[in-house]
């Protein structure tokens, strides 16, 4: 029985984010406007795993594209993610908090230095969009760097 619940529990938490942000979304701010697509990854091979595929920008020549997928020995998720240009970050965030994704982790800029210090936080508001918020961890004070919002588009697939 016990088993069953830690299972049950494991599926449910895997699910999580594409619960929260499966389908398209047009996110941005003033200085910029943006096309993101949240969905399942198929996977017929391994159809236990959960594996969301984040991709943005133009869909026929993608700014970029992350895998999300739930780590069991790191109690949360991975986000790796792959930017047209070169540049990588892969994060982690432990299982959230109403709605609330905070991403930690680094960031390396296409030909540039690591940085270790990404925190990015995701929050399903109320009114069922997104708000962002990009920072970095400086001498143990985390410093804003920009924010958006991200409004949905189309409902994708829920697990």
């Amino acid at each position: 029985m016990l088993s069953a619940l830690i299972l049950a529990a494991a599926t449910s938490s895997a699910t999580a984010f594409l619960d929260d942000f499966a389908g398209s979304w047009r996110c941005g701010n003033a200085r910029y406007h943006e096309s993101w697509r949240i969905a399942r990854h198929p996977n017929p091979a391994l159809p236990a795993v959960t594996i969301a595929d984040v991709s943005y920008g133009d869909p026929a020549h993608p700014d970029g594209m992350a895998f999300v997928y739930f780590a069991p020995s790191e109690h949360g998720f991975r986000y790796d993610d792959f930017h047209a240009d070169g540049a990588q970050s892969h994060l982690h965030a432990a299982l959230p908090r109403d709605h609330r994704w905070e991403w930690t982790g680094t960031y390396e800029p296409a030909g540039a230095a690591l940085d270790p210090s990404v925190d990015v936080i995701w929050t399903r508001e109320p009114d069922g969009s997104i708000a962002r918020i990009f920072a970095q961890r400086i001498g143990g004070k985390t410093i804003v760097r920009g924010s958006d919002r991200c409004e949905r588009t189309s409902s994708g697939e829920s697990p």
